[in-house]
């Protein structure tokens, strides 16, 4: 397996001080909130970058008591170079978890989780001008937090997920909606159910011919968390899903969607392997390797290293970063595969935005 290693890049907007070692990573501004967010949907919109929504301790973290807050707020980037944007058009919901995956002029979302509970509405967002248009889409058949989306062709495919947010039974169940039918006739398609027990937290992806999901996590007949390193494809029409080689160790809250990036290779980024045991407070953080799944060859190897600066400030709610994240989406924007904000720490979030420079050779 093969690591890639690099130099620093910080481009305008951006407060890396020259030491963090990025490993070739490029270091975008961040967004325009101290805390940042984990689990917001992100896509590109009139060439112009945008994210939205997700979580946050806006004021302590979990183990000061710290509450969780939902946002229905949306962020736009112009340039590689630019400063964020808070835009003034606001989601039709607070939400965040949520599964979310784009076209070249718009962006769809199904589900999620705010203080309400997991949700089954969704919608599809365009751009109108400077501002933004939302036209709703059907509700799911049932509630779904922290499934995994991609579009395949012209179908909006949702994969597993939880029907609360303290449920111990994540559906294996896959969905997918006809982006061109009428809007008065279009619903939801059971497709067939993913493999094995069901998870949450999982990554999907798409080569235009299928659809793939990634790690995850399940429960134990103890109730007990597992990780998953399970990996597997479905063709559109296709019976069964495929099963393909496992990740080489698991993965849970990979960047998603995962982009194909050249090469024929999925990019996995983020993530962790196994649930912390300690306190809260001392938590880790998470994986810096990153990993690269080979279509043609179905084979794995390693991709670049994440940023992992040293915390700061421990009992902070949020981390300047960079740092390897969670919950982040990922996006293919001006020849970047950019990842946008994140978890970093147990209930810890980052405003940071890291961008993997695809020119990048081994």
């Amino acid at each position: 397996m093969t690591t890639f290693t690099g130099s620093v890049t910080a481009l305008s907007g951006a407060d890396a001080p020259d030491s963090t070692p990025l490993h070739g990573w490029t270091l975008f501004a961040p967004l325009p909130d101290r805390v940042g967010f984990g689990g917001m949907f992100a896509g590109v919109l009139g060439g112009r970058l945008v994210a939205g929504g997700g979580s946050q301790f806006p004021d302590k973290p979990l183990w000061l008591k710290g509450e969780k807050a939902f946002s229905d707020k949306l962020f736009t980037l112009a340039t590689p170079v630019a400063k964020w944007v808070e835009h003034a058009t606001r989601l039709p919901v607070q939400v965040g978890g949520g599964a979310s995956a784009a076209t070249a002029d718009a962006i769809y979302h199904a589900g999620g989780i705010n203080a309400s509970g997991c949700l089954r509405t969704g919608w599809e967002m365009r751009a109108q001008g400077d501002g933004f248009t939302f036209a709703p889409l059907p509700d799911l058949p049932h509630a779904v937090g922290y499934g995994a989306a991609a579009i395949v062709g012209r179908r909006f495919y949702v994969v597993g997920g939880l029907d609360t947010p303290a449920s111990k039974t994540p559906s294996a169940e896959t969905w997918s909606l006809d982006l061109d039918a009428p809007r008065a006739q279009v619903k939801w398609q059971r497709e067939p159910d993913f493999q094995g027990p069901g998870a949450c937290v999982s990554a999907a992806a798409s080569d235009g011919k299928h659809l793939y999901v990634f790690g995850g996590i399940g429960f134990n007949a103890a109730g007990s968390a597992t990780p998953s390193k399970a990996a597997a494809r479905l063709a559109p029409g296709a019976a069964k899903w495929e099963s393909l080689p496992d990740l080489p160790e698991a993965r849970v809250g990979i960047s998603t969607p995962c982009p194909t990036i050249p090469g024929g290779k999925v990019f996995l980024i983020g993530g962790y392997a196994e649930v912390f045991p300690g306190a809260p407070r001392e938590h880790p953080g998470f994986l810096a390797q990153t990993l690269q799944f080979d279509v043609a060859h179905q084979s794995w190897e390693s991709g670049p290293l994440l940023p992992a600066i040293p915390v700061a400030d421990r009992d902070s709610p949020g981390d300047a970063g960079p740092a390897p994240m969670i919950g982040a989406p990922c996006v293919l924007w001006n020849g970047f595969a950019v990842v946008i904000g994140g978890e970093v720490r147990a209930s810890v979030r980052t405003p940071a935005v890291l961008a993997w420079p695809l020119g990048v050779k081994k």
